[in-house]
């Protein structure tokens, strides 16, 4: 009997080597379902939870299907929301009355197109003054009224609603600061006059460039500088309610530089020369009631 008892002790042992053996080989394959961590169960466990289930080394490999919940839909969000486009509204070709209710606003550019284009000067209201600086614009009072005192832009326009607004500085600023300097204090302005004109059509008149000699001749005033201060305001248009309008492809000669024939110092335009521009932004308006 003991010779029996030791025989079948051998025996266990050897089976159970053989099923941790088996359950070891086959862990990652017919036995993968039945996989615990070697810590919780011995490997030879794998191999009878298998056999409970009819699962033997020799059996085929069946693949493990795992339910997958896929969410329901409303009918209603099927279809992507479609976002809506904003179209940029285009310039109008418009007549001297789309100006009845307009604000120019500006340097000694400006003070000289409502001096010398009557067809304005009839029609819209100008605050314009020589050296005027978008800094001034903001903050400063720089209005004359009628008894001789000094106003801000943002006290003259109490009381008053305009339509379309015009500016144009950026000569004077050209020693102040870099570009980005510059482009910050016109957004401010913008954002001052949106709220302060809810109803106004911005208009961001380029800075004018200079002539070809002035433009070689002057290390500061010259096109290069300007186009870099263009080209940070003009990325303040919008599109919708801020335009960038370039004055200068009305002035310009075909080398980019402010025509010659048309300026006495190289950075305003004579008297009989306005003409370009008023006739450019007569092909530039923005209808307000589209």
């Amino acid at each position: 009997m003991k010779v029996k008892g030791f025989l079948l002790l051998i025996l266990l042992v050897i089976s159970s080597i053989g099923f941790s053996v088996l359950g070891f080989v086959f862990r990652d394959g017919i036995y993968a379902r039945y996989k615990q961590a070697y810590l919780d169960a011995p490997v030879l466990t794998e191999v009878f939870n298998g056999v409970a289930d009819a699962v033997y080394p020799w059996s085929q490999e069946k693949p493990v299907q795992v339910a997958v919940s896929v969410p329901k839909v409303p009918k209603n969000e099927q279809t992507a929301q479609k976002v809506p486009v904003v179209k940029t509204r285009q310039y109008t070709t418009v007549d001297d009355s789309y100006f009845d209710d307009a604000l120019f606003i500006g340097d000694s550019r400006m003070v000289g197109l409502s001096e010398y284009c009557q067809e304005l000067d009839d029609r819209a209201t100008f605050y314009a003054k020589k050296s005027l600086t978008i800094y001034d614009i903001k903050e400063k009072a720089w209005i004359k009224t009628e008894d001789g005192s000094k106003i801000t832009l943002w006290q003259a326009l109490e009381g008053q609603q305009f339509s379309k607004i015009y500016i144009m500085v950026g000569i004077n600023e050209l020693g102040t600061g870099d570009e980005n300097y510059f482009k910050d204090a016109y957004q401010e302005v913008i954002n001052m006059l949106r709220q302060a004109q809810p109803n106004a059509v911005i208009f961001i008149n380029s800075i004018m460039h200079v002539s070809g000699e002035k433009n070689e001749n002057d290390a500061l005033y010259n096109n290069t500088n300007i186009n870099i201060r263009n080209a940070a305001i003009k990325e303040l248009a919008d599109g919708q309610n801020v335009f960038y309008i370039n004055i200068n492809e009305a002035v310009d000669d075909e080398e980019g530089n402010l025509n010659s024939e048309w300026t006495s110092d190289g950075i305003h335009l004579k008297g009989a020369n306005y003409e370009p521009w008023h006739e450019y932004l007569l092909s530039h308006g923005i209808l307000t009631d589209e």
